[in-house]
């Protein structure tokens, strides 16, 4: 007996198991780029068989498979017969914190591709994670067309950057925004990683840290910072001070972002312990997750966030210290 209920997820292995809608939609060939950057996810074929399920989901996309110069000629070959575009990086002497130069590296180069072939929109996508969601595309470009913004702000963007919410504490810490996707117009995807490389040469912040702690915390995090806090403030020092209070982030995210939920875009991330996405993703609530389940931004939190519905306090700017990793 158990005084909780029990919920699964099935998320089929194979593109073959996609049944369409039918329903046909206003997009045009070659307006949308998805760019699946780094390394080749080959357990089960992951990469290739989402190449073949986006096939189905987005037609008249381009696809784009950003990776490394050393890459097996066989897999490169694989791709091309599955009609992708594959960009070549040589591989680059530091890696950044927690590997953030590859990601910067092969993102920046998939999406200067996308621009070339004359996308509008793109999909930075790591290659080990699956959008399942059709008509995703139309869903995430009616986001940014419904929710302009300046056209004369300080960063030049186009529109609103949309990330999936994240697996941790973005509530109460500054720039963290989730890198597993960007979606956005191209020009804006290109400037937020049009950045410097981290010239650090650590693979594994984390493991040094347990190995000495056995803890992690938001302040941690934000401090050496984790890539995807890395990513959003080396975009923002382009233009100004980076050490953002909390409020200002606020300000920012509500102005000039956008966050969705995993279950939007019915995304998987093939990495790590995938048992108990619902932990993963904090969806539960306090008792079955965290001891503060606010410190996620869900989609709804977002727009809570966006409208000025939360009344922010002093004490949310140490909260990320209150906030561990065990």
């Amino acid at each position: 007996y158990s005084d909780n209920y029990f919920c699964y997820k099935l998320r089929p292995k194979k593109a073959d198991y996609f049944i369409p809608s039918n329903i046909k939609t206003t997009t045009t060939s070659g307006e949308f780029a998805i760019v699946l950057q780094g390394l080749i996810e080959m357990r089960d074929e992951f990469t290739f068989e989402t190449i073949k399920l986006y096939r189905r989901l987005f037609p008249g996309a381009i696809i784009i498979v950003s990776t490394w110069d050393y890459t097996d000629p066989s897999i490169v070959r694989t791709l091309e017969l599955l009609g992708c575009e594959v960009v070549l990086n040589k591989d680059i002497p530091v890696c950044g914190l927690g590997n953030v130069n590859y990601q910067i590296c092969t993102s920046l180069a998939g999406l200067k591709r996308a621009k070339e072939l004359g996308a509008e929109f793109a999909l930075k996508n790591r290659s080990d994670l699956r959008v399942y969601r059709e008509f995703a595309f139309e869903y995430l470009k009616s986001l940014v067309e419904l929710n302009t913004i300046s056209s004369s702000n300080v960063y030049g963007l186009k529109g609103r950057i949309i990330t999936q919410a994240g697996n941790w504490g973005q509530m109460f810490n500054p720039m963290w925004l989730q890198d597993f996707l960007y979606f956005g117009y191209t020009d804006d995807l290109i400037n937020l990683f049009d950045i410097p490389y981290d010239d650090r040469n650590i693979h594994c912040y984390r493991k040094d840290n347990f190995d000495t702690k056995r803890v992690l915390t938001g302040e941690t995090l934000a401090k050496w910072p984790a890539s995807e806090i890395n990513i959003t403030k080396r975009f923002i020092q382009k233009y100004h001070n980076s050490d953002l209070s909390l409020k200002d982030w606020w300000n920012f995210l509500g102005e000039y972002c956008y966050i969705v939920d995993s279950e939007d875009l019915l995304t998987l991330w093939n990495k790590y312990g995938l048992n108990d996405l619902g932990q993963f993703y904090c969806e539960y609530d306090g008792k079955h997750n965290y001891r503060d389940p606010f410190r996620h931004i869900s989609s709804s939190d977002f727009i809570n966030i966006m409208n000025h519905k939360y009344i922010y306090e002093e004490w949310m700017e140490n909260e990320k210290a209150n906030y561990t990793i065990e």
